[in-house]
Formats: structure tokens, sequence, C-alpha cells
């Protein structure tokens, strides 16, 4: 059978399957270094009420966990991908670019050089570190040299660390019990007892259909991504419980929907996802879910959880998950 191949120790010798998972394995320690890095720069406590974060493609979806967190401590904080950024009063820009040369941040970062003092650059390198060198804005650095999908850890991590410094109280954050959860991830764990391979089995027999919901919103996009540019498989993504007027009428047979789930899920969610696995049937609902309630560890959990079965789905389908085609 061919999920055999996951279990296969031989597998992972083979070069693109072998350098991502070096990458995602290494996902808590990218975080610390990430932590570090921000955590390093020297800043005076500042008022921060309004945040903009700069962002597109990979470095974006760190901007929107970046802005859930913020906007969990009562922050202001909002999320541009556009060309030019939103009108209004800024106490703090942060312009996320894993290359340093993304031209939607760069450009949206132009009306904001004058206000240094208010500006902090994630990067690895290119223009905007360069800018940031010139102009005496705040540049946290992060690896360079891999796939910015892979840099997720490094640089959300920058980000809570620098805003540490500002003096914001965030969330004490568990990484032992993070840890224990990436074990269960991890190649050397049989299929039965890997959640990770597992949902990979069943995904790639499928077409998949994300559904999601405000609480698990960011994860769910993450999965849906990580499919795409990893295993090269084209996926629905969709938030309920709007799809269930809709697009739940064209569910085609061999349709999975694929579901994560938190501990924070409202009441009418809970009930929501156990009439649609009545529905369609138990085999046809895929749920994934964290070990933690915590909030800030089962985002980090859910996003390792999605990484990982996009890797295996890759093995499945015989595609480079470090190849792109653009």
């Amino acid at each position: 059978m061919r999920h055999e191949l996951l279990d296969r120790e031989w597998m992972y010798r083979v070069e693109g399957y072998r350098r991502a998972f070096e990458l995602v394995d290494g996902y808590v320690d990218a975080f610390v270094e990430g932590l570090r890095s921000g955590r390093s720069m020297g800043v005076e406590r500042i008022d921060v009420n309004r945040v903009l974060l700069l962002g597109m493609g990979g470095s974006g979806i760190v901007c929107d966990v970046a802005a859930e967190i913020l906007s969990s401590k009562g922050i202001v904080a909002q999320v541009s991908k556009e060309y030019t950024a939103p009108p209004g009063e800024w106490d703090l820009i942060i312009a996320v670019s894993y290359s340093g040369n993304t031209s939607e941040t760069l450009n949206s970062l132009l009306q904001f050089l004058d206000r240094g003092d208010r500006v902090v650059a994630v990067t690895s390198d290119g223009r905007l570190a360069r800018l940031g060198e010139r102009l005496g804005f705040k540049v946290i650095r992060v690896r360079s040299g891999i796939q910015p999908r892979y840099a997720f850890p490094d640089m959300l991590g920058g980000i809570l660390g620098y805003l540490e410094n500002l003096g914001l109280d965030l969330e004490r954050i568990n990484l032992d019990e993070i840890r224990g959860f990436q074990e269960r991830l991890k190649r050397d764990k049989g299929v039965d007892e890997n959640p990770a391979k597992e949902a990979a089995i069943r995904i790639s027999k499928s077409h998949p259909i994300i559904y999601v919901y405000r609480e698990v919103r960011l994860p769910g996009y993450r999965l849906k991504c990580e499919l795409n540019e990893n295993a090269k498989l084209l996926c629905h993504y969709a938030e309920i419980p709007e799809a269930l007027h809709n697009d739940i009428e064209a569910i085609p047979r061999d349709g999975l929907i694929i579901a994560p789930r938190s501990f924070r899920e409202p009441y009418e969610i809970s009930k929501t996802i156990e009439a649609l696995s009545r529905l369609l049937g138990e085999d046809r609902v895929l749920e994934l879910r964290a070990s933690s309630k915590s909030y800030f560890e089962e985002i980090i959990e859910l996003f390792m959880l999605s990484d990982y079965i996009s890797l295996y789905t890759s093995i499945l389908r015989g595609v480079n998950p470090l190849i792109l085609h653009r």
C-alpha cells in the first residue's frame, strides 16, 4: 500500500523530503531563536494602541497571527496586503518580508519612512534591511536561505520578542508542551500513532475541502497554502456557517471535509460540525485538533500539524515539497 511509504525511513533521505523535514522538525527551535532576535532589539517602551502590519504571502500569514494575538490584548491591529497602506494614525508599523524585496510591502512602507522610531522590519535581508540600516529603524533578522513559508516560526518569534520588549504582556508560552505535541508528528512515529500521517493518507485519496470558523481560520488557511505549495494539491477553503448555505450543494463524491477544531469553539459551531458529520458520514469528515488548552499554544500546534500533513501528503503524491513552479 502507498501509505507504507510514510513509515519507510529511506524516503526521508531523499533530498527534497530530507531538507523539508529538517526545517519542520526545527520548528520550535526556530521560534525560540526568533524570540531571541526580537528581544535583542534595544527599545524604549512606548504606548502601543494601534498597530499596522505589512506583509504578503507567507510573511502575510505571520502578520495575520500577530494581529490576532494583539487584538486578543485589546490592541487595534490591522494587516495590509496591498501596494499602499491604509490611512490612519499608527503607534507602530511592522513590515514583514522574508526576502526583504516584496514590492507591495516596500511600497506600503514608503509613507512611514519619516517615522523610523515607530517602524520595525522583520526580514532575512534585501532592500528592507538596507532601508533599515540607512534610515535607522529596527531590523529583526531571521535566518536566510530557506523558502519563506518555512520561516514562519522565525518571523513570528521575532515579532513577539520585540513586542515583549515594548512592554506588552503576552501569554506565557509552554515550549515543553509544544515540543511534546510535535514529537507525535515526526517521521519516526508510525501511521497508527501519528495524526499527521493518518490525515495525509485520507487527504491524498480525496478532494480536500477545508471548512473553518473564526477561531481556526488562520490554521485552516495555513493548511490550504501548505497543501497547495508543498503537496501541489488544489483544495477548497470556506468558512462555516456560510459554506453550509451554498457550496455544500456541490461537494463531490470524493470530497473530504477537513475541519480544524478549537477548545474555544462556540457551541453553535460544534453542533454544526456534528450535523455535517451525520449528513455526509463520519468517514467524510476529518477533524484536526491540538492538545493544548492555551490559545497561543493551540495556534502553534495546529500550524505545525498543517505543515507535517502537507509534507506527508507530498510523499504520497510523489512531489518535491521544496520546489515551486512559478
